[in-house]
């Protein structure tokens, strides 16, 4: 047998009413009051300390003053009449919040329960206003967008911030992939993964990329990818922050253009044409193809200057530059060598392939003409061709000779270096 004595009913009933943590009233439909436990008195008396505990109506009347009608008129025999209703009652200068709930326990039997939830509804406010607070900025930020997705990239949230960013409303985003921002080349899962993994094992992963708008237009992006836990410190998906780069991204790419090319023709500049000529010489993947070099000069560009003016020399050296391009395409480097002089960077030839092309191109740079103020002016040029020939240096000195030729052999030829 047990030691412990055990407690009759009634001892066991004063023992939960003096522990229980609301306030219990039991009472007839006349409020004739039954029961009531300590706490429940603790809450009422400061609110009616005249008030009389043995009558429900009078008791609970700061908290809900129809409740004698409520009760007359619930006409089934059990359930809830009132469901955590609130009430604000103010004591002085200090203001506290009761939820009440009354129950038809059987028959003529109700108990009213009621708990002290002031501070929770502080909480509450809080929490509400803290959400507006975040609701203003993400749905006000002008220059970002900020979302979040789940831990598979697919996006769980949409605000303004989405819709003035990119034009996206929730209908076009919610639950759909968070590449389907990324531009096609951006575009791909095993990306959005990679991303994703980083940023789980690192806390955030920052990238950029192009990034598409909803009317298809193009934005190169800044986005953070931070980690988004649960209460219990897993991974429950991440906050992306988007920022719209494209005017950085402008000004970045002018800059390097600026560092690469000649202003005036748009060719590339001496040192961007020596590093492409360099790396071209590394790279042996072309085997029976070598890198061939055009040394080109207009004919007779002093006069062209001394009798038509810089301004007419500046459009003949532009409209050489645009000849080159049309005639050989994207593959050759076309770079302004200095003065009237042009090089070709051809990255692959086969060695009887060298002469045609240089004469292509001959041929082409003669069909160009500038205004003048005297008519059309014709250009040509002299051109020096050479293949690979042991380094960068010697391919120029080689090419730059087979120039010279040309022009000793009356211009507006080729010369092919042995």
């Amino acid at each position: 047998m047990s030691d412990e004595t055990e407690l009759d009913p009634f001892e066991a009933l004063t023992e939960f009413l003096y522990l229980v943590p609301v306030g219990l009233m039991q009472f007839e439909r006349s409020g004739v009051v039954r029961l009531v436990n300590p706490l429940a008195a603790q809450f009422l008396v400061p609110l009616t300390p005249a008030s009389d505990m043995s009558d429900a109506y009078s008791a609970l009347a700061p908290l809900v003053p129809d409740l004698a009608r409520l009760v007359r008129d619930y006409s089934a025999p059990s359930g809830v009449i009132i469901d955590h209703q609130r009430c604000e009652v103010v004591s002085g200068n200090h203001a506290s919040v009761f939820s009440v709930t009354v129950h038809r326990i059987h028959g003529d039997v109700n108990l009213a329960v009621l708990e002290d939830v002031t501070k929770l509804v502080e909480q509450e406010q809080k929490i509400f206003a803290d959400e507006q607070r975040f609701r203003a900025i993400l749905d006000n930020v002008r220059d970002y967008a900020i979302f979040t997705i789940d831990p598979n990239g697919i996006i769980e949230q949409w605000n303004q911030s989405l819709q003035r960013f990119g034009g996206w409303l929730a209908d076009d985003v919610l639950h759909r992939s968070i590449s389907m921002f990324l531009a096609e080349e951006h575009r791909s899962e095993s990306r959005i993964e990679q991303l994703l993994s980083h940023a789980r094992s690192t806390g955030s992963v920052e990238t950029e990329s192009w990034c598409l708008r909803r009317d298809g237009s193009r934005a190169w992006t800044n986005t953070v990818l931070t980690v988004l836990p649960d209460q219990a410190g897993a991974v429950r998906g991440f906050v992306a922050v988007s920022r719209d780069m494209t005017e950085r991204k402008r000004m970045e790419d002018d800059l390097r253009r600026l560092a690469s090319t000649d202003p005036l023709t748009g060719a590339l500049n001496r040192r961007s044409g020596q590093a492409i000529l360099a790396a071209a010489f590394q790279d042996d993947s072309h085997h029976d193809e070598r890198v061939a070099a055009l040394m080109i000069d207009i004919d007779h560009f002093k006069t062209i200057n001394d009798q038509h003016g810089h301004v007419t020399g500046d459009l003949a050296l532009s409209a050489v530059v645009d000849a080159c391009r049309q005639a050989l395409g994207p593959k050759a480097s076309i770079v302004r060598w200095g003065g009237e002089e042009f090089l070709v960077i051809l990255p692959s030839v086969h060695g009887e392939e060298l002469a045609q092309i240089a004469e292509v191109l001959r041929s082409a740079i003669a069909r160009v003409s500038v205004a003048t103020a005297n008519g059309e002016l014709w250009l040509t040029a002299s051109i020096g061709a050479a293949l690979h020939a042991g380094s960068p240096e010697l391919l120029i000195r080689k090419a730059d000779a087979a120039l010279y030729a040309a022009k000793r052999e009356g211009r507006n030829c080729v010369k092919v270096a042995d």
